[in-house]
């Protein structure tokens, strides 16, 4: 009992004077950093190359990530790119597809969060022999959704080149938008399931993809995409929040072995509510005067981070006053026989 309280008040000493003790974290950081000014609208180019739908392509973008390296990573996003009414997937061509390259084994946490605003000026007015269309000034709405997906990779490269190759799936009466008869589109991704022979996976499949590993959904949850998965706020470990700007973030923690992983982000907005930055568009046929007014949306910025989260000084200190106890009790066994 003596060598049992002499070890506890080891710890708490060790644990005032340690604190948290974290690994050493360098930043590895893909292309340039980007500005904002006081609208939070981009003040340089960087970042614009969006890196399309095949990683081996001109400007796809694979990320490392490890116990001693963040792998950081800015495009931009559009507000239904990971979750749409329309088809109750995601759109293949639209979210940022990312590798992530996890060098050692251990707890990482992934987050996407949207830092600014980007088209500003919006879609200008146009006419032809027979509308016209017209746009209201850009509604800066900081509402934009982030949310991802990550998938495990067989192999250390995902080689899908192909932006619409999926075969055309049944709509599940289940889903949000469901229509009777209804197909899904053929550049749909389901966002919260494994690739299977069923739903829209071909594309994941034909890259490489072996494993849905989890989500984040910072948009609308709650509902059923057009494979019939539900589809709520994320995985065990998933969390959301606004940053002081007034801006969301989406992030999760989980435990990731070293490895490949694929990644999709982009906005969630499947409910076509509190989308984000939007445009009053107005198309109006010449001849009869018809109108047709709709939304047209904006984009934003986002920022991707893959980290590993720390062990806390205090465990190691732990486990080494456990292992020292249990010494201690080996020996004065050893004596007493």
């Amino acid at each position: 009992m003596t060598i049992l309280r002499t070890t506890i008040a080891t710890i708490l000493a060790g644990t005032a004077l340690a604190g948290v003790s974290t690994q050493a974290s360098a930043v590895s950081v893909t292309g340039s950093v980007e500005t904002f000014n006081a609208a939070h609208t981009i003040t340089n180019g960087a970042g614009t190359v969006a890196i399309g739908t095949s990683l081996n392509n001109a400007g796809g973008h694979i990320l490392t990530a490890g116990a001693s390296q963040s792998a950081i990573y800015h495009d931009y996003t559009t507000v239904k790119s990971w979750a749409d009414m329309s088809i109750d997937l995601g759109w293949m061509h639209n979210v940022d597809w990312v590798q992530v390259n996890v060098t050692d084994t251990g707890t990482y946490k992934i987050k996407s969060e949207i830092l600014g605003f980007r088209n500003v000026a919006g879609s200008a007015n146009s006419s032809n022999a027979t509308t016209t269309t017209t746009y209201t000034p850009m509604v800066q709405d900081k509402s934009i959704h982030p949310a991802f997906s990550i998938w495990s990779l067989a192999g250390n490269t995902f080689t899908s080149t192909g932006s619409s190759n999926n075969p055309t799936t049944v709509q599940s009466p289940l889903a949000y938008g469901y229509t009777t008869g209804g197909n899904n589109n053929t550049m749909g991704f389901n966002q919260v399931a494994a690739p299977n022979g069923t739903n829209n996976a071909s594309f994941l499949t034909a890259g490489g993809v072996n494993g849905f590993v989890g989500y984040s959904n910072s948009g609308t949850s709650g509902w059923y995409n057009g494979n019939g998965d539900l589809v709520g706020a994320g995985s065990p470990g998933a969390s959301s929040g606004t940053n002081a700007d007034g801006f969301l973030w989406t992030d999760l923690t989980l435990n990731l072995s070293a490895g490949s992983y694929l990644l999709a982000i982009g906005g969630s907005c499947v409910d076509l509510v509190n989308c984000g930055p939007y445009q009053t568009k107005t198309v109006t046929t010449l001849a009869t005067g018809a109108q047709v007014v709709s939304k047209a949306y904006g984009t934003g910025w986002h920022e991707l981070t893959v980290t590993a989260v720390p062990v806390p000084g205090a465990v190691w200190l732990f486990g080494s006053a456990l292992a020292g106890f249990a010494g201690m009790r080996r020996r004065k066994s050893a004596l007493a026989a």
